[in-house]
């Protein structure tokens, strides 16, 4: 069971309740959408080029997965693992801030499509109304394909992510929590004709709870 999406923030005290739901992650644990339909999303933006990345050095590895795929199925997976990374490089400074500010607005809707992008938002002004701040990006282990659609236009991303590093603080005081361990992480990325790719959902929890890498 993915954790639900809060949609509104009456009060300060209703985000922070929701605010505990999302602990493992700003990114969220939401359900994925079904495959986009041939029309492009209305909030999508054009296709951009995207920064390299490098992930550090796996300590807990998954094994040998590239043979399950074509050499144009690794390319979809690399260009839709690369989109993902620039979305959370470019999103750390916003959620630092905790502000909902427009070019916040401007860059889920670069990133996410119609209505998924306003999810994000909306967290985000939330946020903001109880002075919750999450800074840092968290260590990714290893990143493989789960899946890659034969026509190139959807790919799973699966990950294995440490949030040790990533923040949480409310008015200037962190926010406890657990000691994070190594989990698993989806993420869900189409590419609708003539768009570059979105993201579509983001799951880190299987009943919800997060799931070891080992297991």
């Amino acid at each position: 069971m993915l954790a639900t999406t809060f949609r509104r923030y009456a009060t300060a005290g209703v985000a922070l309740a929701a605010l505990a739901l999302f602990t493992t992650a700003c990114a969220g644990d939401r359900d994925p959408e079904t495959a986009p339909s041939d029309a492009p999303p209305s909030s999508a933006t054009g296709s951009t080029s995207e920064p390299t990345t490098t992930s550090p050095t796996p300590t807990l590895d998954p094994g040998s997965w590239e043979s399950k795929f074509s050499a144009a199925q690794l390319e979809d997976y690399e260009a839709a693992l690369q989109r993902w990374e620039s979305y959370e490089s470019r999103s750390e400074p916003i959620w630092a801030k905790g502000k909902a500010t427009p070019a916040a607005e401007k860059l889920f809707k670069e990133f996410f499509p119609h209505p998924a992008w306003m999810d994000y938002w909306e967290r985000l002004q939330g946020y903001g109304q109880i002075n919750v701040r999450v800074s840092g990006t968290p260590t990714v282990y290893w990143s493989k394909a789960k899946s890659v659609g034969a026509s190139g236009r959807s790919v799973q991303v699966q990950q294995c992510v440490d949030y040790t590093r990533v923040q949480r603080t409310q008015d200037g005081n962190e926010i406890s929590r657990p000691a994070p361990k190594p989990q698993l992480r989806t993420i869900f990325l189409s590419q609708p004709e003539g768009y570059g790719w979105l993201i579509y959902g983001v799951k880190e929890l299987v009943d919800g709870k997060p799931k070891p890498c080992a297991s």
